[in-house]
């Protein structure tokens, strides 16, 4: 062994529940919301559902780079308001997606984890995949860039 000592992230107790996200996100961003639902919030963690529509399928019958890297922000994007609290301006100033395998064209499910939350910004990953499997099909890296403080 290296003798290399691993520390896990600190526990973060989020500031504002599901029910505060969407409430903010009806307020700010009334016609993106329903789009994707929160499914679960705990420790550091967000799970985002994504309901399959037809149009967004490409050529081969999976689901579009686009719209993968649309869930991967919105997932973060949701992650950092539970952790940061309500700040609507933050703002992706990073994300970098590597595509593993094709997704089914069924519902897709986002798993954000935040890696570190600072002052002026805040790490997550995403882990995606088809909804009733465990193979991930994209893995994101999301850097979002938080207001300063009044």
């Amino acid at each position: 062994m290296s003798g290399a000592v691993v520390v896990a992230p600190s526990p973060v107790t989020p500031r504002l529940t599901i029910a505060d996200i969407e409430a903010l996100m009806d307020q700010h961003f009334p016609d993106g919301r329903p789009l994707a639902t929160m499914t679960a919030l705990r420790d550091r963690e967000l799970e985002l559902h994504l309901p399959f529509r037809p149009d967004w399928a490409r050529a081969g019958g999976t689901i579009s780079g686009p719209v993968m890297m649309a869930l991967a922000d919105t997932a973060a994007y949701y992650l950092v308001l539970a952790y940061a609290g309500p700040v609507p301006e933050a703002a992706t100033a990073n994300l970098d997606i590597h595509f593993l395998s094709r997704p089914q064209p069924i519902a897709l499910v986002a798993t954000a984890r935040l890696l570190r939350l600072g002052r002026r910004l805040a790490v997550c990953t995403v882990d995606m995949r088809s909804e009733g499997s465990a193979e991930i099909v994209a893995h994101a890296t999301v850097t979002y860039a938080l207001p300063t403080k009044k």
